[in-house]
């Protein structure tokens, strides 16, 4: 699977939240191989892996499913619990019945899933003199929607999500999210998706349950795969090129069945480019070799197609604000 990666404002709020209520996480940080420097810098970007590592270490040091960061604790092995008693319903509407019932026992929690027509909603109802904290909702969103989604084998398409705080700076990021641009400083908080998903059943087993849950959060809160927009589409078939060097506008827009003037235009609307996609996907690349830490720069910058070492710093400066050594931890 194609490298991705994370606004470091992800990890930048779970800290500072984490430390607000006494939570230590340096130690987290560190095994995750996140330095002191790409914290402070605003366009730093981590991968998946970073970010799920920090979740996990939450998780064992609050004991608490939101890692110290909601009202009130949610013990370990809630959400589990909560799956088994919905992987054997027998389609996707019984199952988010079932999924709001159980959260609403155990949590207090109060989800709804409302139909009218074609347009199904899940919506979480918060309490207006506690709000909770953005980064809480932005997960909750997240796993209810991916679960759903895995529950059925198949990628609901949302149509919607309302997200009740302003727009971040890293805002760009929500459509990878979620496959679609939130509508933020919402009066409430949910998501809406076509109401035809709701009678697909369910399709998974409990084997299968066991491994996705050994393996959250990553598949609950980075996996996604949407191809919703020109800007999706496009750099998934960039990434799919076995190729060392670039398929050319003209060849990516014959794979959509466009021309290339006209994904050119979609793109523009989309407030991106074909090179800004390129330059994104050698970002993600350079960053994940980097933690990796298995590759010299000299080697990174050469397989990336750089002519020398130097033009890849450059470049890796523009990209994060920072040189790239700063994200070895033996580099420090």
């Amino acid at each position: 699977m194609a490298t991705r990666t994370v606004a470091i404002q992800f990890i930048r709020a779970a800290m500072t939240t984490a430390v607000a209520r006494g939570i230590d996480i340096r130690g987290a940080l560190r095994a995750a191989r996140i330095t002191p420097e790409m914290i402070g810098h605003d366009r730093v970007r981590v991968t998946e892996a970073q970010a799920a590592r920090v979740v996990r270490a939450l998780w064992e040091l609050t004991d608490d499913e939101l890692a110290g960061l909601g009202p009130r604790p949610i013990p370990r092995g809630t959400f589990r619990m909560i799956s088994y008693g919905v992987v054997h319903a027998p389609d996707l509407r019984t199952a988010l019945t079932r999924f709001t019932e159980f959260l609403a026992l155990s949590t207090e929690a109060r989800v709804t899933l409302t139909v009218d027509g074609s347009q199904a909603r899940v919506v979480m109802h918060g309490d207006p003199a506690t709000p909770l904290d953005p980064l809480v909702v932005d997960i909750a969103v997240a796993v209810i929607h991916r679960f759903a989604s895995w529950l059925i084998r198949k990628q609901i398409r949302l149509t919607a999500v309302e997200l009740p705080y302003p727009a971040p700076p890293y805002e760009s990021d929500y459509r990878l999210i979620y496959g679609v641009t939130p509508t933020f400083d919402a009066t409430g908080t949910g998501f809406a998706f076509d109401s035809m998903y709701l009678s697909i059943p369910v399709v998974r087993t409990e084997a299968e349950l066991d491994e996705f849950l050994r393996t959250a959060p990553a598949g609950l809160l980075f996996r996604n795969r949407y191809d919703v927009t020109t800007a999706d589409r496009v750099r998934n078939i960039l990434e799919r090129n076995t190729s060392t060097d670039w398929l050319a506008a003209e060849d990516v827009a014959k794979r959509l069945s466009l021309s290339a003037q006209h994904v050119r235009r979609l793109l523009r609307e989309e407030g991106t480019s074909y090179r800004t996609i390129q330059e994104d996907i050698l970002r993600d690349r350079a960053i994940e070799s980097l933690v990796q830490g298995q590759e010299t720069i000299e080697e990174l910058s050469e397989r990336l197609g750089y002519s020398e070492p130097s033009a890849f710093r450059r470049a890796f400066r523009r990209w994060t604000g920072i040189a790239p050594g700063s994200y070895r931890l033996d580099s420090r």
